[in-house]
């Protein structure tokens, strides 16, 4: 499985990708169905889930690629963990059924879904098409570099580049 583990490594990279916040109840697959039915997206999802190392444990996150209309790359990304795995030191209860979650992005943790896009123009025409759509609750174009952490961007550079 992809990890992300030296979040640092990119710190004089320039993080060249616009930024969509999305909400919506549905679930990733049917999100990333309705993104390719209506815009056309071409969202598939990745075989195997990225996992971030956080406090302890593994969070893993469901990633989808995709293309615009001029064939540039997008990406989205879970927002919330799909699923955990503790490390080896960790004990586990037979008694806690409950499924952790873990915002990979704590900065926006409004938003459901990330979609990244390398073309701005495109961002801003998804984001208005986006807002009108009934399975959408709500999205929003914003900055990376200003609504994230350092740490959180790169992240995101870092998933997206797997």
């Amino acid at each position: 499985m992809p990890k992300v583990k030296h979040i640092n490594a990119l710190k004089g990279e320039k993080m060249n990708f616009s930024t969509l916040g999305i909400r919506s109840e549905l679930k990733d697959y049917e999100l990333a169905y309705w993104l390719n039915h209506f815009y056309k997206l071409e969202l598939v999802s990745r075989t195997k889930v990225a996992d971030v190392e956080l406090e302890g444990s593994v969070w893993e996150y469901n990633v989808f690629d995709g293309k615009d209309h001029k064939g540039e790359g997008l990406c989205m990304i879970m927002n919330v963990s799909s699923g955990s795995r503790q490390k080896a030191s960790q004990e586990m209860s037979l008694f806690d059924n409950t499924v952790p979650e873990k915002h990979l992005l704590p900065s926006i943790k409004h938003w459901d879904y990330v979609l990244m896009a390398e073309n701005a123009e495109f961002a801003f025409d998804l984001e208005s098409a986006l807002k009108r759509n009934p399975k959408i609750t709500t999205a929003s174009y914003f900055e990376a570099h200003t609504q994230l952490t350092q740490t959180e961007t790169h992240l995101l550079y870092e998933i997206r580049n797997i």
